[in-house]
Formats: C-alpha cells, sequence, structure tokens
C-alpha cells in the first residue's frame, strides 16, 4: 500500500489513512489534552507524511510509526510553543501593555496594505511568501495549473506593492 501511495496512488495513502488516522489521533490527544488541536495536528502529519512519500523520502517499511513519530513530534512543539502563551483576562493590564506599543510607521503603511488584499490573494501570498510552497505543490489544491498559481502569486504581489505605495 506504502509503494502505490508513494507512486501517486491517493486511494492507497487515503486507506493508510483510515487505518492510521485514529491512532495519530489518540497519541496527539494524549499530549496535547485538546481535540481540536490534536485534530489539527494529525492533518498537519498527514500532509508532511504524503510529501515526504511523494518526494522519495518518508517511511520505507513502518508507515504508523513513522505517522506517529510525526505526530508526536508535533505535539510537543505545539505544547511547549503553547506554555509560553499567558492568558490574562485583565483588562488593565491588557491596556498597560497595549499602550506602550508604537508600531513604525512603516509597519503601518504594511498592514494597511495586506487588509486592502482580497483574501484569495492574501492566501496565495502567505503560501508562497511565507510557509514557501512552491506553485507546483499549491496547484492540485487549489484546482490550478502550476502555471496559473505562479500567476495569481505575480499578481497578488503587484497589487500589494501598489497598495503599499499608494498608503501614504
Amino acid at each position: 500500500m506504502l509503494d502505490r501511495a508513494s507512486q501517486g496512488d491517493d486511494v492507497a495513502f487515503g486507506t493508510l489513512y483510515s487505518r492510521v488516522s485514529p491512532i495519530a489521533r489518540r497519541a496527539a490527544h494524549n499530549i496535547v489534552r485538546d481535540t481540536h488541536a490534536a485534530d489539527d495536528l494529525v492533518q498537519e502529519t498527514f500532509y508532511l507524511v504524503l510529501r515526504a512519500v511523494r518526494s522519495g523520502r518518508g517511511p520505507r517499511d513502518s508507515f504508523t510509526g513513522y505517522v506517529l513519530a510525526t505526530v508526536k513530534h508535533l505535539a510537543y512543539r505545539y505544547c511547549k510553543t503553547e506554555s509560553r502563551t499567558v492568558a490574562n483576562d485583565d483588562p488593565a493590564m491588557w491596556e498597560r501593555f497595549t499602550d506602550s506599543v508604537q508600531l513604525p510607521a512603516q509597519a503601518e503603511r504594511v498592514t494597511a496594505a495586506w487588509a486592502s488584499l482580497p483574501p484569495r490573494w492574501r492566501s496565495i501570498l502567505w503560501l508562497v511568501e511565507v510557509d514557501r510552497y512552491s506553485p507546483a505543490e499549491l496547484a492540485a489544491g487549489m484546482s490550478l495549473t502550476p502555471n496559473a498559481v505562479s500567476s495569481l502569486a505575480s499578481r497578488a504581489r503587484q497589487a500589494l506593492r501598489t497598495a503599499y505605495l499608494a498608503a501614504d
């Protein structure tokens, strides 16, 4: 099944997913103790594993072990990140900290330019420029060709550039 999935068989990977995802979800939930976060971590895990399998890296024999190792790594990283977050519902403390933060004028221009873009352009720019996906990787999920994704990203960059320069 793993060999078929590595050769591009989506049905084979779907079968592997349906067999292993409940185990991965339980493992993630045991670490993060949050159902929604565990679901997100499982989805991210299978995305990363699919990319690894399709690129010739990934598991050779123990698909389940590879998935569990990946989901546990992501779950521990998630917990480490969340442990740095401190929740505080005291409005006075929040106001004290937000009053002292002054964004530079350039940051305000960037924020205004970004907010002026349509959601689709913001999304494609984020995926290409921040998450570093190639147009070929995004094409199938967007029901576009790689050239169309590249063109969309180019138009979005130009629109962001124009909006930034216009935000004086």
